[in-house]
């Protein structure tokens, strides 16, 4: 399937002063040598990175110059290591409807998931899930993979997945730390064991989580830190219960059921267990396709990201994606 809403190759592209200092690789995925400031004559658009201020406002001024914008974002297969430790990723978003995370408005990736639906690629998704199984990948892959030391209980073990406070996907997807709370609050009255996961990005000290502090102080909710891959994580757990982090998208992938409090880019498509709230509950009134596992997960890995071997940027594939990550896994002895 041809992706004919990226940018025709070789197109000028514009970008902010911070997206250029701070990623010129991107460069790389639009084939040119480098990116232009956004107030740059001759340009054919402008792209955005994430979606905070610079973003908006790198829009606006695409928008008023009459020229198109795509939002980036990483792929859902990453790298090896974090972004935050300035790892090239395999894999980037290229978007130019909307923001994946961004449940008030549809995404490119939100079409194709519904358009999945009703095409021929659950034998590819199926393919891919089996691949990432088998490699136990998932978006960063910095972890080794070995059990967790969590108590031994009889009960249903639920994970409950802290995410960075102050993410941009957390309000985008409709959920606050008040949705936390009420995941948290739900998961004790289940009368399960409650484990709580912090993100690799407040595991390593980078940012502070929303749920962790609260969590620490509820007794009978375990709490780990423990540095080990979502895939050993994932082997352990029953449920997965989620505000919008991928790590439900890694359970899915699983077969492990999933409960999301707000409107990440796999929810409300009736494989996972919703409880929307106030904003994301407009995703219902869009997503009304029903695609299988397999066909979401072939939109999301195949059909829409774009990849690239950081080693000479040559264009790649899904598969060769999951060796290239796996392969450097290995090389590394992180296992």
């Amino acid at each position: 399937m041809d992706k004919d809403w990226l940018p025709q190759p070789g197109t000028r592209l514009g970008a902010t002063f911070y997206v250029r200092q701070s990623q010129p690789w991107l460069s790389h995925y639009f084939g040119i040598d480098r990116l232009d400031a956004t107030l740059a004559p001759g340009i054919g658009g402008v792209v955005l990175w994430g979606g905070r201020i610079p973003a908006k406002t790198a829009r606006a001024i695409a928008k008023l110059r009459g020229l198109p914008s795509w939002y980036l974002e990483d792929g859902f297969l990453r790298s090896v290591g974090l972004g935050k430790e300035n790892t090239l990723p395999i894999s980037i978003q290229i978007d130019d409807l909307g923001m994946p995370v961004d449940a008030s408005r549809p995404s490119r990736l939100e079409a194709l998931i519904a358009a999945s639906a009703g095409m021929d690629v659950g034998g590819l998704g199926s393919e891919i899930r089996a691949a990432l199984i088998r490699e136990k990948l998932s978006k960063y892959n910095n972890l080794p993979h070995r059990s967790p030391k969590l108590e031994t209980t009889t009960r249903r073990r639920v994970l409950l997945v802290d995410q960075v406070y102050g993410d941009v996907s957390v309000p985008m997807a409709g959920g606050s730390a008040a949705s936390f709370k009420r995941m948290l609050q739900d998961a004790i009255a289940s009368g399960a064991q409650c484990v709580v996961r912090t993100h690799p990005d407040v595991m390593v000290g980078f940012r502070k989580g929303y749920l962790t502090g609260q969590a620490r102080q509820t007794p009978g909710v375990v709490v780990t830190a423990e540095p080990v891959s979502v895939a050993s994580m994932l082997e352990v757990i029953d449920e997965v219960w989620t505000v919008s982090s991928q790590m439900g998208l890694d359970a899915l992938i699983r077969g492990i059921p999933v409960r999301c409090y707000a409107a990440p880019s796999y929810a409300g498509w009736g494989l996972t267990d919703d409880r929307f709230e106030g904003k994301s509950r407009v995703v219902a009134t869009r997503r009304k396709a029903r695609p299988s596992v397999d066909q979401l997960v072939a939109a999301a890995f195949s059909l829409y990201p774009c990849y690239r071997d950081t080693n000479g940027w040559r264009e790649i594939d899904v598969f060769t994606a999951i060796e290239t990550l796996a392969a450097e896994r290995r090389q590394m002895n992180i296992d």
